[in-house]
């Protein structure tokens, strides 16, 4: 009898504790439809989706594309953090023209009135970039995002007959920092602007990692142009 008793009690306890924390983290992605015919996994002809709950298609979110550009393959969801106690989610999802060069959509997103928003303004980086997300409590409670994409110098192409700044050569790399803004509820670009070094490209490089090489003046540079 004081088992059954000890085991409803603990019961009881487990309950209440799910019953307290809030619907969270609960969702699921579907990739953009691609041409059957094609065995390559490139030009998606829909875009990718997340919706919320386990199994339902309803209430989702999918990055806005064109005719030309649909972000349909390879979705993923992270959690980054919290916003008013509902969690905050990067959803990137990518598109290829089956050449060397992809792009991909960033989007963070939370739930607002039931659907997903999202909080970022236009964010594409191709597969020669760079990102990161910053704690800096000096400048917001919420993550600061960091992006480094890199930038094609066609002048130099062309003098130098299509063999300098190719694809996957060293390039300067076009820096961005997106800051949370509690007036507008969105994030905000605060700083923009082009390195002076040149760095690795993919061929000689297996990771590229400019964000934290370009740390010390991307913090200077959020000082200079706090505004908030």
């Amino acid at each position: 009898m004081i088992r059954k008793i000890r085991l409803r009690w603990i019961i009881g306890i487990l309950l209440a504790n799910i019953c307290a924390v809030p619907f969270q983290g609960q969702y699921h992605v579907i990739p953009g439809k691609t041409n059957p015919a094609s065995s390559a996994e490139c030009l998606p002809e829909t875009p990718a989706r997340i919706c919320q709950g386990t199994t339902e298609v309803d209430h989702c979110y999918a990055p806005p594309s064109d005719k030309d550009i649909i972000f349909g393959l390879e979705p993923r969801a992270t959690p980054v953090g919290q916003l008013d106690g509902i969690e905050l989610t990067l959803f990137t999802a990518m598109y290829s023209s089956c050449g060397s060069g992809t792009l991909t959509k960033y989007s963070l997103l939370m739930v607002r009135g039931g659907e997903l928003v999202n909080l970022l303004p236009s964010v594409e980086l191709s597969n020669q970039s760079d990102y990161k997300f910053w704690n800096l409590p000096e400048f917001s409670s919420l993550p600061v995002l960091v992006t480094a994409d890199f930038i094609w110098d066609y002048t130099t192409i062309k003098k130098s007959n299509y063999i300098e700044e190719t694809h996957s050569a060293p390039h300067r790399y076009r820096m961005n920092a997106y800051v949370y803004d509690t007036k507008s509820g969105r994030y905000l670009q605060k700083v923009r602007f082009d390195t002076t070094k040149m760095y690795s490209g993919q061929q000689d490089a297996e990771e590229i990692n400019i964000v934290d090489a370009e740390k010390a003046v991307i913090m200077a540079k959020l000082r200079q142009n706090r505004t908030y």
